[in-house]
């Protein structure tokens, strides 16, 4: 079988098996746009050094596997695959040996790798190279990742130096370290990846939005009018969403969501993963009707959308703009991409996109509450009706509330308000049982306590919706090793909203098993407004927490939540 890749053992400056190298004289190298910039830093200098002393001692070093991949009109000029790391620290160590030793250890034309990835990274290394050795301690290595690791490495091959000689760890180069080499030929990108990533490699790990940017790229190519800049304009859209610390995963599950919107695709394809979903739409050989969305501008457009919008609903002064956030913590997290893609076929009516967002948000938190695990009955009115009538540009509100208080089994047709009477049934016994369910229920009564007391926008995201840095639990406000021995015949109530709410994880960790009024004081110490109402109703009861005051919370609570959710209308 003639296979297009070719694979053989090669060494640094001079091949192990025949007349061929790594920095072989005839060898162009380019670092293609989608890799990543030169990263390295101590830790894996550290190792590469020692890696190079071991050579110094004699032994045959094994740096790993390098992938490149050519063309065959160009046979010489070779993208890096995996390995851009390595052979920079070695282009780097290098050039200080010959700096040192006005030894000629790498060719000419080696002495530069045409990088594409990020502007002035070829200006970059190019600085590092031409800098005299003696003035290496002196430079300002700031923001020139190039220059940090050159220092670096001087000072660690001047340690290398006291027990070996330059003499010594240059031929150590030439014939101790070798590779092995794999090169592919004529093969598009992301087959090369596909290929790549089966090996087991050292270096480059390709995740789903860098496998995005080259299927899009090998899509692009057919139609795209300026195919010379191309793979530039993808980048670019990517550079955009690092320098917004947004994440391109997420603006990828926007993009996938906006076209299962608009050509109605199915919980089939909408459950794939992301590289799995990009591979099929992308990889089609003949065009599909997907052609208009798939469009550049289109693109661009959504992620626009996504670092706008994502910016801007953190001081919207609306429930509204905790949708994604709401979202997000149901069974049905996937959909937190709702506001986004309401906002891209509504013409960027963020207003509109969000109260569409929280609509959804209302139903797949029912359902959420209802059912122990998300269920295909939601999952196909999601794919099959609320997204394509977003794609339309319908209202789905009024679709919402035929069947909000409806179960979505077929046979819950019978009984209108099964889906109200379960939802209370399930807030008021045992909530605290399914830790899903808890953390749904508690923390939208906490959302909506911190809206009536009319507490900042900004505020309330920083203690429901921000972990890293604000962290609750589920707090019992009579203890469970109360309740469970005195009171077990309201065991279920005792479990349930009347007597839930969220606590500071400082302070719940800090009361332990108090009664509730040594509990009150505590709680005063508290950011959240729902805590803080707890205290209240504990100190207007004289510090008693039983039974009646359960059932007196359970049904204000009741009440917030159906009136919120729609249930009561």
């Amino acid at each position: 079988m003639n296979f297009p890749m070719e694979t053989k053992i090669v060494g640094l400056v001079k091949n192990i098996e025949e007349n061929n190298y790594i920095f072989a004289e005839e060898r162009n190298y380019i670092v293609p746009e989608y890799q990543r910039e030169y990263s390295w830093k101590e830790p894996q200098i550290e190792s590469f050094i020692a890696s190079i002393k071991c050579a110094a001692e004699g032994e045959n070093i094994f740096m790993g596997t390098v992938q490149f991949a050519c063309e065959s009109k160009s046979p010489s000029e070779l993208q890096i695959i995996d390995g851009q790391q390595r052979m920079t620290t070695f282009l780097l160590f290098c050039s200080l040996l010959e700096k040192q030793t006005d030894k000629k250890i790498l060719s000419a034309n080696n002495m530069m790798l045409n990088i594409r990835n990020f502007k002035s990274n070829d200006d970059k290394l190019k600085e590092t190279l031409d800098i005299k050795y003696e003035d290496i301690d002196r430079v300002n290595t700031l923001n020139n990742q190039y220059l940090n690791n050159i220092k670096i490495l001087k000072t660690s091959l001047e340690e290398l130096e006291h027990d070996y000689t330059a003499d010594e760890i240059i031929k150590s180069i030439f014939e101790n370290i070798y590779f092995v080499e794999l090169i592919t030929k004529d093969i598009p990108l992301p087959q090369v990846v596909e290929i790549f990533n089966t090996i087991n490699t050292t270096g480059l790990d390709l995740n789903c939005s860098d496998l995005f940017k080259l299927q899009y790229y090998e899509y692009l190519k057919k139609t795209y009018p300026d195919k010379d800049n191309i793979m530039s304009s993808i980048c670019g859209i990517y550079e955009k969403v690092n320098k917004a610390d947004r994440n391109m995963r997420d603006a990828l599950d926007i993009y996938k969501h906006c076209i299962a919107a608009r050509y109605k695709l199915g919980w089939n394809m909408l459950s794939q993963s992301n590289e799995a979903f990009f591979d099929e739409i992308l990889g089609k050989k003949e065009p599909e009707p997907q052609a208009g969305i798939l469009k550049f501008e289109e693109f661009e457009k959504i992620v626009d959308i996504y670092l706008d919008l994502s910016e801007k609903k953190k001081y919207i002064k609306s429930l509204n703009s905790f949708s994604d956030s709401v979202i997000w913590g149901t069974r049905y997290g996937r959909y937190w991409t709702i506001p986004y893609v309401a906002a891209y076929f509504n013409g960027k009516n963020y207003e509109k996109a969000l109260d569409t967002a929280m609509a959804v948000a209302k139903y797949l938190i029912v359902c959420s509450v209802n059912f122990d695990k998300a269920i295909n009955p939601v999952q196909t009115f999601m794919c099959n009706t609320i997204l394509p009538a977003i794609g339309r540009k319908d209202s789905i509100e009024d679709k919402i509330k035929g069947v909000i208080c409806e179960s979505p089994y077929e046979w819950g047709k019978d009984y209108p308000n099964w889906s109200k009477n379960k939802f209370i049934d399930r807030i008021r016994n045992d909530l605290y049982d399914n830790s899903k369910r808890a953390y749904i229920v508690c923390t939208l009564s906490a959302l909506l306590e911190e809206c009536n007391a009319e507490t900042k926008v900004c505020e309330i995201r920083s203690k429901l919706f921000d972990w890293k840095n604000f962290q609750y639990d589920m707090e019992h406000i009579c203890a469970h090793n109360i309740f469970k021995d005195k009171n077990t015949e309201y065991y279920a109530e005792f479990n349930g909203i009347g007597n839930l709410v969220v606590l500071d994880r400082d302070i719940n960790r800090s009361i332990k098993d108090q009664d509730a009024k040594a509990k009150a004081e505590q709680y005063k110490n508290s950011s959240l407004v729902s805590v803080l109402n707890a205290a209240k109703q504990i100190e207007k009861n004289n510090g008693v927490w039983e039974i009646e005051q359960v059932r007196k919370r359970q049904m204000q609570q009741e009440k917030l939540l159906c009136d919120f959710l729609g249930l009561n209308a």
